[in-house]
């Protein structure tokens, strides 16, 4: 895959952020490429001008060092925990010196983690809270950083038997919230949703969630509940795909999860814009421009202590925030960062 053409679908969507979107327009299923007529210009331009790469990519240049070794144990998130898993292979060739140890048991384990000493890195899919920064701080004596690694979405999802495929921000809080701040009564049955099928509008809404204190439910909660407390007959599942499993499998059920999941048997609804604008998909020009309400960073927090901060945590985290790493996880279907913020995140690992 090449970065350069991720790149240039980006910078397409973000010039179109400002406009009016449809938000029923599915995602493109692959980065827009260039015109040819501009590929041979740019090549004559090349020829002409032999110190020109043409095919440099914008992103950080990672350099591998096989003098650094080293375990880097990561705790935190399973959906960017997921990511990870999935770049180990890669990290392996480059560096193989450097082994990861990844746990995925959500992201409010990171914050302890490594205020114990017990983790190099935490990825969380949230932002880590003040309280939790201030905790690790004085537990380790140095300051608490972090590197965006992507971008990602909460995706409110059901069964494609299920003909809904929008749902306010009001109904959402009605379907998840015990306190209801939103306003309005419980939604208990489909109908109270609007589903007027007759097969499903007087059936039980079956609900689908992740535990406390993962990224998923915090963010749920926050923009969601407007803070407020989730209804105890959630059914917590303890990673993000197991979510999607259980939607997929069930007619009646409705859950959230990081939108990178996504099963055939399994649609993402249209949530209401925060300014009340209209209805929003989870799609990519979407998620980039701010428009889709629940958007969020993937993010790794490390304590920034040049006598405790290994080398391998720093390495393998350039290979993250660099092109090698970002192609990576944009092969996999999220969304990696733009270039400039690559570059930021790796700046701060020199």
């Amino acid at each position: 895959m090449n970065i350069a053409l991720i790149v240039s679908g980006m910078l397409a969507l973000a010039s179109l952020a400002g406009a009016p979107q449809d938000a029923t327009v599915a995602p493109s299923p692959s980065p827009p490429t260039a015109p040819a007529v501009q590929g041979a210009s740019d090549q004559d331009e090349a020829a002409d001008d032999p110190a020109k790469d043409v095919d440099a990519s914008p992103y950080p240049r990672f350099i591998e060092d096989r003098s650094i070794t080293g375990s880097v144990r990561c705790v935190g998130s399973s959906s960017v925990g997921l990511m990870l898993n999935t770049v180990r292979t890669a990290i392996r060739d480059a560096q193989p010196g450097i082994e990861l140890i990844v746990e995925s048991s959500g992201s409010g384990a990171g914050p302890k983690a490594l205020a114990e000493g017990k983790a190099d890195l935490a990825p969380m899919s949230r932002a880590m809270r003040p309280a939790e920064i201030a905790e690790i701080e004085k537990a380790r004596g140095a300051k608490v950083e972090y590197v965006e690694v992507a971008v990602d979405a909460i995706a409110i999802c059901v069964n494609r038997a299920n003909p809904l495929t929008r749902i306010s921000l009001k109904d959402l809080d009605r379907v998840f919230g015990r306190e209801r701040r939103r306003g309005g009564g419980p939604a208990v049955v489909w109908g109270d949703v609007g589903v007027r099928d007759t097969k499903l509008s007087g059936e039980r809404i079956d609900l689908f969630g992740m535990g406390p204190g993962t990224g998923s439910n915090g963010i749920v909660s926050e923009i969601v509940l407007d803070g407020g407390p989730f209804r105890t007959s959630v059914n917590e599942e303890p990673v993000a795909s197991s979510v999607v499993q259980a939607v997929a499998t069930d007619p009646l059920a409705i859950g959230y999860c990081s939108a990178y999941f996504e099963a055939a048997r399994v649609r993402q609804l249209e949530v209401e814009a925060l300014d009340g604008s209209g209805f929003v998909a989870p799609t990519e020009a979407n998620i980039r421009s701010g428009r889709y309400p629940l958007a969020r960073s993937m993010r790794i927090y490390y304590v920034d202590d040049p006598k405790a901060f290994s080398p391998a945590a720093r390495q393998f985290l350039r290979f993250l925030v660099s092109e090698d790493g970002q192609e990576l996880i944009a092969d996999m279907g999220q969304k990696a960062l733009g270039p400039e913020q690559a570059h930021q995140h790796f700046d701060k690992l020199k």
